[in-house]
This record gives structure tokens, C-alpha cells and sequence, in this order.
């Protein structure tokens, strides 16, 4: 667990950043501590490692959350190079003494995903599933190999909502204000113990 005045960056993509909830109903308003979003919509994990030194070093936090990766896969971009974009920006923040802790994304509702007209412009959502599974597996062993708190968004969420996942997206992707309020619940669960 952390502590609650903890100064923590959170990098990612749009459901970091918040995208399609109103200001305050993103995850990350709901958590103790001097918190600093720095997510951006349709960013990839090349993207986020790109903006690294500036979004994180620079901001010298206790500790930084990293979740990425759908874009990437939806977009076509192989497994491959997320573990590695993913890897190497952990061990840019152990090599600046900030904590890491790797965040495995809520799973897409997929059968809602592709209901939207802007799939079929996506490469990877064919495989996009068995592909984030796969991913998911790897921060999580990675966690563990290296005794990191892991956020495991896509283990705990459907414990929330056994019926109608899809209630809680606004497209199938991106969490809608109860999937960011189970969201948030998780987070303190796993990094507060508390709710």
C-alpha cells in the first residue's frame, strides 16, 4: 500500500485522462494524495515514452502509475514493441528512484466496440482482445517478478457488473461515470487498502 499524501503522475491514454466523463468523474479525482493526470486521448505507449522525461521525470513523483497499450494493439502495432515501450519506461523511473506501478486496463466491452463506425479503421481490433489478454499477462508477471503493486483494473471490474458489462462504457471502450466510479474504488482498494 501507499501513503495518502503520496505525490503520484499517472500516465496514459484517454481513460487516464478522463475522456467522455465530466471534469471530477474521471478515477483519478476520486483518490487521495497530490495526484497529477497526465493523460492524453489517443496517445500510444511510444507516445507516452516519448513524453516521459517531461510528463514524469520532471515532475519527480513518488511514484508513477503507467497504463497503455490499447491503442498501440487497436492501431496494429505489434505486442512486442508495447512490452518494450512498457519496459523501458519502468526502468526509467527505477533508475530515478520512482516507484512503478504497471496498470492492466479495463477490458473493452467488444461486441459494443464494434458497433461504432470508427472500428473499421482500427487494423488490430480483429485480435484486439486475445491480444490485451496477453498483454495484461505480462504486466502482471512483470509486477511480480519484480515485487511491484500492480493496479489490475481488468482483474477486479467485472466483479462490478455480473450483468450488462456494456452499461458501464460509453462506446465499448472507454468507461462511462460508473465505470470511472468502479474504477476509482479499485484504485483505493489496491493502493489505499481502503474504499
Amino acid at each position: 500500500m501507499i501513503k495518502r499524501n503520496s505525490r503520484i503522475v499517472f500516465l496514459g491514454d484517454s481513460i487516464t485522462e478522463g475522456y467522455g466523463v465530466s471534469r471530477g468523474e474521471c478515477w483519478i479525482d476520486a483518490l487521495p494524495g497530490q495526484n497529477i493526470n497526465h493523460g492524453i486521448s489517443g496517445d500510444t505507449t511510444a507516445g507516452m515514452l516519448r513524453r516521459f522525461t517531461a510528463h514524469v521525470l520532471r515532475e519527480k513523483p513518488d511514484y508513477v502509475v503507467i497504463m497503455g497499450g490499447i491503442n498501440d494493439l487497436s492501431e496494429g502495432r505489434s505486442l512486442q514493441s508495447v512490452r518494450e515501450n512498457l519496459q523501458a519506461m519502468y526502468e526509467r523511473a527505477e533508475m530515478r528512484d520512482i516507484i512503478v506501478i504497471p496498470a492492466v486496463c479495463v477490458m473493452p466491452d467488444y461486441d459494443m466496440v464494434l458497433e461504432n463506425d470508427w472500428a473499421a479503421y482500427y487494423p488490430g481490433i480483429a485480435d484486439l482482445p486475445e491480444k490485451l489478454e496477453q498483454l495484461a499477462a505480462w504486466i502482471r508477471r512483470y509486477a511480480e517478478e519484480h515485487q511491484l503493486l500492480c493496479l489490475v483494473f481488468a482483474q477486479y471490474f467485472p466483479n462490478y457488473t455480473a450483468n450488462e458489462y456494456y452499461r458501464y462504457f460509453s462506446d465499448g471502450v472507454h468507461p462511462n461515470e460508473r465505470g470511472h466510479a468502479i474504477m476509482a474504488d479499485i484504485a483505493k482498494k489496491l493502493l489505499y487498502g481502503t474504499t
